[in-house]
């Protein structure tokens, strides 16, 4: 059965003078070449960059209806890094095309190799007239994808849904986008039913390789791992160079607790494409959990020297790199790993974050002065609650300094926070390796567990007994203690709303609660809470309509 033949559109004119337009090249006789064809276009509001830098500093301070790209930018970051950053940052909206060009000798490694598609390639030397068709074209597409692309940006996921129907039901030459997008949004709403039968009905049509990615994911999303896994492994054998297929099927083999077989399926992708930042990331986190810290500082040897001097780098990769190198006893290489990494991070948490592994490689040295300052600027209490990373990596360097008593404090809040983490305990019991093994930290851990698993039940008892405002006290302070527990999180929303419906309308405490809400929802929007929260949120404004109005 074949796709519905599409209805012949009459092409709206399109109008270039009104359109915004930034140019990346690092060869400057190929951005006037550019510029010039525009400005015979009537383009002229054009920007015109030679680095990435250039054009990041450009798309801050206006939007762009066009980026032109070429992928070769002459430094280590090229235009593929530089468009997957922009669209996992959302630095650009689905409003802007983004053309990716390349010489045409290598065109075929650069578009296979692509991770995140640009809206369209152009082969170099072009003339205006083949950019001016391309353009009307792509234009052409955008505007009539725009409220799709607009809804798309604020996750009106149900809205989105209505959109793609009517292009569907219009069957003109966009049907595919809508579909691709309608399947989208029915696994973002977690429609995972309706959308593994819209996938197969779209497969019936005729065999797209995007559907059964589709299908793969929503299969996936029921629980059904292993059936999408296979559905994955003939997707991969069809379409040896689709690397969206082998990145789902490695998170597959990650949450089946197979990770060699994760490492197996993402080299294998690398394979096809070498260059890939979030891959190689991928790759260092699956082979840290094995242990095999030679393959962490492989990954991101390769991150850190693409990432050189660009605004893409990050400071979680030399952080990560430096504890491999730690591990495998460079530690030489691992000082001067952050030493470079510190000329460039300045931020405060980026700072304690690399002086935290800093303090351990040097602690292991033997510098015990410069480990004990590394530590001092790693544990500045500046009012705010360290990241999980950075605290691992102080309570390595206080059990080296022999602070016992740090490193507990530091575990226990870190525990607290996340206590249902077995990759989280799995770091702590490394941790103690050297420092009262295994039952230290299995001790370690129940401790902290049960301490939170107390207070909420105390908490508990005080709302059963009546006494909620008591009750949303003690855990209002646990929860801003511990900010990325959820059951700590929903209980203190909720206890604070039962106490707004016992003892009156407050719009300070409505406000917190709504802000423990939030963070759960953006932590797991599926928490089984917060549907409970979200009727006692109904009843509140039920009650205290006046209240609430004024």
């Amino acid at each position: 059965m074949a796709i519905p033949t599409f209805k012949p559109a009459q092409a709206p004119t399109v109008s270039f003078t009104d359109k915004k337009i930034l140019v990346l090249d690092d060869m400057p006789d190929m951005r006037t070449t550019m510029r010039n064809q525009m400005q015979a276009l009537g383009i002229s509001n054009i920007s015109l960059a030679s680095t990435v830098r250039e054009a990041l500093n450009a798309i801050q301070q206006k939007t762009f209806d066009v980026i032109l790209c070429d992928y070769y930018l002459g430094g280590s970051t090229d235009g593929q890094q530089f468009l997957e950053y922009l669209r996992t940052t959302n630095a650009i909206s689905r409003a802007t095309l983004f053309i990716m060009i390349t010489a045409e000798t290598g065109f075929n490694s650069v578009i296979t190799a692509a991770e995140c598609m640009p809206d369209d390639y152009l082969l170099k030397p072009f003339t205006g007239e083949t950019l001016k068709l391309r353009l009307e074209r792509l234009l052409e597409r955008k505007a009539r994808l725009a409220a799709i692309d607009k809804l798309q940006d604020q996750a009106a996921w149900p809205e989105i849904i209505k959109a793609c129907d009517e292009i569907i039901a219009s069957k003109d030459k966009y049907i595919v986008d809508g579909m691709r997008i309608k399947g989208n949004a029915l696994l973002m709403l977690h429609q995972t039913d309706q959308a593994i039968a819209f996938y197969q009905n779209a497969l019936k049509m005729r065999d797209m390789p995007w559907a059964k990615l589709g299908l793969a994911r929503a299969l996936k999303f029921k629980g059904e791992g292993e059936q999408a896994g296979q559905l994955l492994e003939t997707i991969i054998a069809d379409n040896p160079r689709l690397l969206a297929a082998y990145d789902l099927l490695g998170k597959i083999h990650t949450e089946s607790g197979d990770s060699e077989k994760a490492l197996h399926v993402l080299d294998n992708a690398c394979k096809i494409a070498p260059h890939s930042l979030a891959r190689q990331r991928s790759i260092a986190n699956l082979a840290e959990t094995t242990g095999d810290f030679s393959r962490v500082d492989k990954a991101l040897s390769v991150v850190v020297k693409q990432t050189k001097n660009s605004p893409l780098r990050d400071p979680n990769d030399y952080a990560k790199l430096t504890n491999a190198l730690t591990e495998t006893g460079e530690l030489e290489r691992a000082v001067g790993i952050i030493k470079e990494a510190k000329d460039h991070f300045t931020d405060t948490a980026e700072v304690k974050l690399l002086s935290a592994y800093e303090a351990v490689a040097q602690s292991k040295l033997g510098n015990k002065e410069l480990a004990q300052k590394a530590l001092e600027i790693a544990m500045t209490d500046d009012g705010t609650i360290p990241a999980e990373a950075t605290s691992l990596a102080m309570a390595k360097a206080c059990l080296a300094q022999n602070k016992t008593k740090e490193a507990h404090e530091i575990l226990k809040s870190v525990v607290q926070n996340n206590p249902d983490s077995n990759k989280l305990q799995e770091d702590i019991a490394h941790i103690f390796a050297d420092h009262g093994g295994a039952d230290a930290a299995q001790q370690l851990i129940e401790s902290s567990v049960k301490e939170v698993i107390n207070l909420n039940n105390d908490a508990v008892q005080k709302a059963r007994a009546g006494q909620y405002a008591e009750a949303s006290q003690m855990l209002t302070e646990a929860a801003l203690r511990l900010p990325n527990n959820l059951q700590i999180l929903s209980n203190a929303s909720l206890s604070i709303l039962m106490d707004i419906f016992t003892n009156g309308f407050n719009l300070e405490k409505s406000i917190r609660a709504k802000q423990f809400q939030d963070a759960v929802f953006k932590q797991n929007d599926q928490y089984p809470k917060l549907a409970e929260i979200n009727a006692f949120q109904i009843k509140i404004q039920s009650k205290y309509k006046q209240e609430i109005s004024a």
